[in-house]
């Protein structure tokens, strides 16, 4: 009994140290705050969206459950902005796994954002995963210096297919100051990038979930004509090792 109760401690400590542990169907709010926000860029309220804009918990075509962002048009955004108390001088670990509709230039799937992108140094978006601007089909990671323009660090060499649910795993450092902070990802179990000498701290920043942008590109003619989907099944984020999210990380 003294064994069982000691291995029960240790699988309740264990999970006690994840910032997020989200697994569909639960509600939104496991994973953390809903954002709407309209073309226009007027932000709106979850029960005002309707079925033009929407964040829930449904079964995706394939009957799994899943929390379900959607977009028409009309829209720019619909994320989460995860729970959690994030800090300088840290490590963080993101295990993410998710499906999309459909893919086009400059929709991001995930945001490390800075909370007041206009104090200094200047860095709204210290990183990002976004759909390249010039390989509209391929995921980007985007990285912002402090004070400078965004500059992609690495693109996917081949197209991101739709067809199939995808694991992304994310470690990086929050040393402010330093120029020395390390971000690496993988994709689908694949180790795609590892890249140093990076400020990804300067100020209280947090991480996004779910489909922001893309309504129109540059390619684009007409006015914003593009509907998104994405279903996410699982996100974990840690501050102690990949470990505690290989259940979402695809590792």
């Amino acid at each position: 009994m003294h064994h069982i109760l000691l291995v029960l401690l240790s699988a309740a400590l264990s999970c006690a140290t994840l910032l997020v542990d989200y697994t569909a169907p639960a509600s939104v709010s496991a994973l953390g705050s809903p954002q709407l926000q309209s073309a226009e860029g007027n932000f709106i309220s979850a029960s005002e969206g309707g079925s033009h804009g929407y964040i829930r918990t449904e079964k995706d075509e394939d009957g799994r459950e899943a929390l379900h962002f959607h977009r028409d048009p009309t829209y720019r955004r619909a994320e989460v902005l995860a729970k959690g108390s994030y800090a300088e001088g840290k490590r963080y670990f993101v295990g993410y796994e998710f499906k999309l509709s459909n893919v086009h230039q400059h929709l991001a799937l995930f945001q490390w954002k800075k909370a007041d992108k206009f104090s200094d140094p200047i860095q709204n978006i210290p990183f990002n995963i976004q759909f390249n601007l010039k390989e509209p089909t391929r995921p980007s990671v985007g990285y912002t210096p402090p004070g400078e323009k965004y500059r992609t660090i690495w693109t996917s060499p081949s197209p991101f297919s739709t067809d199939k649910t995808h694991n992304i795993a994310l470690a990086w450092d929050t040393t402010m100051g330093s120029n020395n902070n390390k971000l690496q990802m993988w994709l689908d179990g694949e180790s795609v990038l590892e890249s140093d000498g990076l400020d990804l701290w300067t100020g209280y920043t947090y991480p996004k979930f779910g489909i922001y942008r893309g309504e129109e590109g540059d390619h684009d003619n007409g006015p914003h004509s593009n509907v998104f989907d994405s279903w996410i099944y699982k996100v974990q984020i840690s501050d102690k090792s990949l470990d505690e999210i290989a259940e979402s990380s695809g590792l």
